[in-house]
């Protein structure tokens, strides 16, 4: 693998699957209790504000924008941020919020 192969795509539908094994890899069952997952639950994602990261025809990375009230106004949640292990620490994640952010 070569960081050049990896492409930086919108997610879709059929990303689904891929990224809730990766999320599932990173973060475990344990995510379902924690707060952030409590907060993104409650409206679910902005599907054209989140990315994936894919090598060939393989999900290695994901990041999903969730909007999310704040006080009396509204904003945008980040996270899940995943990698799968062999794909961290070579910029994919950094590059997947830096993608997220110009979109919002």
């Amino acid at each position: 693998m070569s960081l050049a192969d990896v492409k930086y795509l919108p997610e879709t539908p059929a990303h689904d699957p891929e990224i809730e094994a990766i999320n599932d890899e990173a973060f475990g069952p344990g995510r379902f209790v924690l707060a952030a997952y409590k907060i993104r639950e409650a409206g679910g994602h902005e599907r054209s504000l989140s990315f994936v990261a894919v090598d060939g025809d393989i999900v290695v990375a994901s990041v999903r924008m969730t909007r999310i009230a704040a006080g009396a106004g509204r904003a945008l949640m980040l996270g899940p941020l995943a990698v799968r292990p062999a794909f961290k620490n070579l910029g994919i994640g950094r590059r997947l919020v830096a993608i997220a952010l110009e979109a919002a």
